[in-house]
């Protein structure tokens, strides 16, 4: 058997409905774009006709079905539904269609083409897969091209009673001015219009335009209060008339109905385009949180409980709400954090409203990108569901939440890779400096040890006082190397504690001068600092900064230069500077002399070669202490390396 591999472009587009069988169709979209690892997208196109209280229920519940088999959910509107899954397609690069078979028999020659077929015939580039109806769905079929009627209220009947009372009184008014019969239909035609615009669904729409020609052929035409008419053109004008009433009417009603969804649309698109503006902004995962929940509280005008999951542990809730009521408080409770974790492990929604812990007070929905839970929100219902326009936009605001976190996500994963790249190419760099330049010391140290214990009596004691000398001095440069390498490991490591003391500025670097190289002997070393500088410090470490930085100015100066160590207060901190009189540094190695292994092209009065891991560690250390390390010039020649330590309080006893 071979593996299906799917393209990683792959995006498949299943088409909601309350038809019966559509569960069965999303079902099995959900399955191929498992298959196939596709996008997956269910699309639901409303068309302002009015439906029946059973379809909306059973659209609602093929919306969360299609959201819990991994669907993202995309709602539109329009007259044409094909038009509108063919634009979709096209612009979101849909490459499968699923929609089931269409319910529509042609009778006879003029009967409309199917949905099917007006798809195959935008859309012929894509993939169009339909599903037969295994189950039987007559009633539905048959109901479906079936006008449902909404019950009117009856502010509605009185206001069309009043409208078409007005449009007779005008009327007869016109009677008496001698307006012709036109000018009087029009006012009837007026009437419906205005029915259509002030009323609610199609009922009173076509219900005026009845009233109106009964009225019309009962006052306004000969003999009067009767509905017989004498003349010979009236039967054809009330024909028209309420024909014309008819379509303006039902245009107007329509026009209204999407003016309502355009104007929900538009709504939406709103509050989506604020919450992703406002997420982009947001630098964590908790501020990301408060600005979702800030939204939904003001969409739902409820109380929002969120659960944020980290390191695959779902934290403690946290209530947004309003109000902030006692009754809203119990949504913390140890039962709603069940259901919460329940939802975190399965990333399905559960809670009131659904058939998961329905007894619960919110319902629950995970903050979920592909497989990955991101954490949970729960949102205090009542005990009536979200209709389907209110859950698409609790459904998208969610979405961008768990679209911003992925992107942190990513950002965090990125940055974990790119440091993880950068230690191993530092333990490289470590590994390959250390092999190549400890071989030195350690093969002159066991060279010179070798002739001490073969030779070693025929030398005089000149030459033996050389020997020892050098071995020392190796032994010293080794020892330097790896009190640095063990510092600079344990801090980028994280396992070095700082222990900070307040410390005498002048006594550090008088202990600092007993641990620099013997060869300072062959140097003017020149202390200076101000006298009770009490500074906050780990003073082991200052000393380490200290003891290389006097250990650099000696190996990259002439013996006999001069090197000044001074102490100072300046702008309310401890300032500590090694000044040589040396050659100084050139300026194309001024912006990498703290980077690690950086050694530069100066020679050095000794045989070593730098690791150039000093400097790099003398900055890491100070700016630990909350200070900064800076290079300048020391005119007329040589370099100055400054630092700051914070100053300490000094505290008397009376």
């Amino acid at each position: 058997m071979g593996t299906i591999v799917g393209k990683k472009d792959e995006h498949i587009l299943v088409c909601l409905s309350s038809s019966p069988t559509n569960k069965k169709i999303i079902s099995t979209a959900a399955k191929m774009a498992g298959v196939f690892h596709a996008r997956f997208t269910a699309l639901y196109v409303q068309t302002g006709a009015e439906t029946i209280s059973a379809d909306k229920e059973r659209l609602e519940a093929h919306i969360r079905y299609a959201e819990e088999s991994g669907a993202e959910i995309v709602m539109t509107h329009g007259e044409d539904v094909a038009l509108q899954i063919a634009e979709y397609a096209h612009l979101s690069g849909v490459t499968k269609i699923v929609i089931g078979q269409s319910s529509v028999i042609k009778s006879h020659f003029f009967s409309r083409r199917t949905l099917t077929e007006k798809l195959i015939e935008l859309v012929p580039d894509i993939d169009i897969h339909i599903i037969p109806d295994t189950v039987q769905a007559e009633n539905y079929r048959k109901r479906h091209y079936e006008i449902h009627w909404k019950h009117p209220s009856a502010r509605d009947l009185l206001l069309t009673l009043l409208i078409f009372t007005a449009c007779t009184v005008i009327g007869l008014l016109f009677e008496k001015l001698h307006f012709t019969d036109t000018n009087v239909v029009t006012i009837y035609i007026l009437g419906v219009l205005l029915t259509s615009v002030l009323t609610d669904g199609y009922f009173c729409s076509l219900a005026g335009s009845f009233l109106s020609v009964f009225l019309f052929c009962f006052f306004l035409t000969e003999p009067r209060m009767s509905f017989q008419t004498y003349a010979v053109g009236y039967p054809v004008t009330l024909a028209i008339m309420l024909l014309s009433s008819v379509i303006a009417g039902t245009l107007a009603a329509k026009l209204k109905t999407h003016a309502k969804i355009s104007a929900q649309q538009a709504f939406r698109t709103q509050i989506l385009f604020d919450t992703d503006r406002q997420l982009q902004q947001a630098k964590s995962k908790d501020e990301m949180l408060d600005i979702t929940c800030t939204q939904l509280t003001r969409l739902m005008e409820c109380g929002i409980v969120t659960y944020v999951a980290e390191n695959g542990i779902l934290s403690e809730g946290t209530l947004f709400s309003e109000q902030g009521t006692s009754s809203e408080k119990e949504l913390l409770n140890e039962e709603e954090q069940k259901v919460a974790h329940w939802v975190y492990e399965k990333g399905k929604r559960a809670g009131a409203t659904t058939h998961h812990f329905s007894e619960a007070r919110c319902l629950y929905l995970a903050i979920r990108m592909g497989n990955y839970v991101y954490g949970v929100i729960g949102i205090s219902m009542g005990k009536e569901e979200l209709d389907s326009f209110a859950y698409s936009i609790v459904l998208s605001v969610i979405n961008e939440c768990a679209l911003a976190m992925e992107n942190i996500r990513n950002a965090e994963e990125k940055e974990k890779n790119a440091i993880m790249a950068k230690n191993e190419q530092l333990r490289a760099d470590l590994l390959r400096a250390i092999s190549h330049d400890l071989r030195t010391p350690l093969c002159s140290i066991s060279g010179n040890a070798d002739m001490l214990l073969h030779n070693g009596k025929s030398l005089d004691d000149r030459m033996k006082q050389q020997i020892y000398s050098d071995i020392y001095d190796d032994a010293e440069w080794l020892t330097a190397v790896v009190e640095n390498l063990l510092s600079i490991t344990r801090i980028h490591d994280g396992r070095l504690k700082f222990k900070f003391t307040d410390q005498l500025l002048d006594e550090v670097i008088m202990e600092a001068l007993k641990h620099i190289s013997r060869k300072h002997d062959e140097y003017q070393i020149i202390p200076e600092c101000e006298d009770l500088i009490l500074a906050r410090m780990d003073v082991k470490l200052v000393i380490q900064v200290l003891v290389n930085l006097i250990d650099n100015a000696i190996k990259y100066t002439p013996p006999g230069s001069t090197i000044w160590i001074c102490g100072c207060r300046e702008d309310g901190k401890a300032k500590i500077s090694v000044t040589d009189d040396g050659p100084g540094i050139d300026d194309e190695m001024k912006p990498h002399i703290f980077e690690m292994f950086y050694t530069g092209k100066n020679t050095i009065a000794d045989s070593h070669r730098s690791l150039g891991l000093g400097l790099a560690l003398c900055r890491t250390i100070v700016e630990a202490h909350g200070g900064k390390l800076m290079l300048t010039d020391h005119m007329p020649h040589g370099c100055t390396f400054t630092f700051t330590l914070p100053l300490s309080e000094v505290i008397l006893n009376e």
